[in-house]
């Protein structure tokens, strides 16, 4: 985890340097969810990325190997809600790694199919799902398992981080920080430095402060080129 107040006094020491202005703690937390979606987000791209680049290079493996990790900590289990043959996600996925069921004491992985392979598979006997070899599609964000008789399901799912936000108590005016109201940032502590640099950059961009936008987006460009060196 990553403190909320400490990425905040950073932002605010950095921003107000040079009398660029005030962020409001409303802004900040507005500021401080988008900038830790798009690191969550650019795990998945730069994941994809990596696992294209040559195998043979140990740093590539490495890239490979953190990035899993920092994804696989928001690896969580669940159930789905069940109504009219459609089961419902976790309120919080982001992406499915697997779906199970449970028959005969025997827990089984639900094969998923592209919705347009469905009638195919259901019309042949050779391949129409049983309770030993179950399927899924998926429906508007919700999951159809076949055959239609299983109602009870589990799913493995990367969940989405968890909205940071600085909580405050007002006091003369101020606003004071209050622990005891706020989330933390749900990324690996590593990020902290990137963190800033985003909310930064969106800070500036609120601000239309182009030398402030800038220059935060010109230490995000050192420090992706630190990484890929």
């Amino acid at each position: 985890m990553i403190n909320v107040d400490t990425v905040y006094q950073k932002v605010l020491a950095l921003a107000n340097k040079e009398q660029r202005g005030y962020i409001t703690p409303q802004e900040f937390n507005l500021f401080a969810d988008q900038a830790q979606q798009e690191i969550f987000d650019n795990y998945f791209h730069d994941l994809k990325t990596a696992q294209l680049k040559s195998k043979n290079d140990t740093g590539y493996a490495d890239e490979i190997e953190i990035l899993q990790q920092r994804i696989s900590k928001h690896l969580v289990s669940g159930t789905m809600t069940h109504s009219s043959d459609l089961h419902g996600l976790p309120s919080d996925t982001y992406s499915i790694s697997s779906i199970s069921v449970t028959f005969d004491s025997v827990p089984r992985i639900v094969e998923r199919i592209d919705e347009t392979k469905l009638q195919e598979v259901l019309s042949n006997p050779l391949t129409t799902p049983t309770s030993i070899r179950p399927v899924y599609v998926e429906k508007f964000g919700k999951i159809q398992i076949y055959p239609a008789t299983i109602s009870d399901a589990s799913i493995m799912y990367t969940a989405r981080p968890t909205s940071p936000n600085w909580g405050y108590v007002v006091v003369n005016g101020k606003a004071l920080y209050n622990s005891n109201t706020s989330t933390n940032f749900d990324l690996h502590v590593s990020e902290e430095n990137n963190l800033v640099i985003r909310i930064l950059t969106l800070a500036g961009i609120s601000m239309k402060d182009q030398l402030l936008t800038g220059t935060a987006s010109q230490d995000a460009a050192n420090t992706e080129a630190k990484k890929n060196n």
